[in-house]
């Protein structure tokens, strides 16, 4: 559709696709009545019984570093083809249409990036965001989330500030900040620091109605200090975002544009929405958003 409405430039655009996009890769491969149950809870249940003897095995024999060991055993299992598939889905796609993509975020066990090929290692769980060149290739710098929140605490390990990617694009250097990172202080700093032109922020937020529930403060971690505390539990989870995230905390205006999109639409009895978020100059765009309920959007930012 981009490509139809002549929205993209070859060599010269950038796709920035939402937080998680690469996770429900989990049941790739498995049969077809994993797709036929109502819930997620019972999707991940046929996962085991499909893959039990494997399931065991990693139960059993596999460094486990987390307290939800459940979880974590699931995404080990299938770290390998997860990895595989959405390796080959986004190298064809940067191939075919000749554009970089932020191929979004995936949950894999501490990921390296080895000859060109995304390899799982037996290191703890990461939500994890991908670079693809135009031509396919993957870079080896890998940006992982830095403040999971308290659901993912439970199975992820989070990655170290110092230690996040900036990546050479055709369009200036681009820094990553998966989700929840794009509220801390000390991020910005980084990409001050970086002298990256660029912003990209792969989100998700669940369920539906969450962007419009009351916000409850920051989740796992302990509120800066340039939180208003009245804005707790009195604003929206929409407007705590367009406060305290990319468009409240992105001033530079050596960062050409920003953008921070998410995931939208429902997986088996879950719904997840969200409204993108732009900036020019290190200056927020604002009301560019009609309220629609879970249908996919194209947002395109020249420069």
């Amino acid at each position: 559709m981009a490509k139809e409405k002549e929205l993209l430039f070859v060599d010269r655009s950038i796709i920035v696709l939402p937080e998680y996009l690469g996770t429900w890769l989990v049941v790739t491969a498995e049969d077809k009545s994993i797709f036929q149950t109502n819930t997620i809870q019972e999707a991940m249940e046929v996962l085991v019984k499909q893959n039990l003897g494997s399931f065991l095995w990693h139960y059993l024999f596999s460094t486990s570093y987390s307290s939800d060991t459940l979880k974590e055993t699931v995404f080990r299992m299938k770290a390998w083809q997860m990895s595989d598939r959405y390796q080959s889905v986004f190298a064809r796609l940067a191939r075919e249409y000749r554009v970089s993509i932020v191929a979004g975020s995936i949950v894999l066990p501490h990921p390296k990036v080895i000859e060109g090929k995304i390899t799982p290692t037996d290191g703890p769980l990461e939500n994890v965001s991908f670079y693809f060149h135009p031509d396919g290739r993957v870079d080896d710098q890998i940006v992982r989330k830095l403040f999971p929140i308290i659901e993912e605490k439970e199975f992820l390990k989070e990655g170290k500030l110092e230690e996040n990617a900036t990546y050479q694009t055709p369009l200036g250097k681009l820094y990553t900040m998966v989700c929840a990172d794009s509220w801390f202080p000390e991020v910005y700093k980084e990409l001050q620091k970086s002298e990256a032109e660029l912003l990209a922020v792969p989100s998700f937020v669940a369920p539906a109605d969450a962007w419009t529930a009351k916000w409850n403060g920051y989740n796992g971690y302990a509120n800066p200090k340039d939180i208003d505390l009245k804005d707790i539990g009195s604003i929206s989870e929409r407007t705590a975002w367009k406060k305290y995230a990319m468009s409240g905390r992105l001033k530079d205006p050596k960062v050409k544009a920003g953008i921070n999109v998410f995931f939208r639409g429902e997986i088996w009895d879950m719904n997840a929405s969200g409204d993108a978020f732009l900036s020019l100059g290190g200056k927020p765009i604002l009301n560019i958003v009609k309220e629609e309920k879970n249908q996919g959007r194209i947002y395109a930012l020249f420069l």
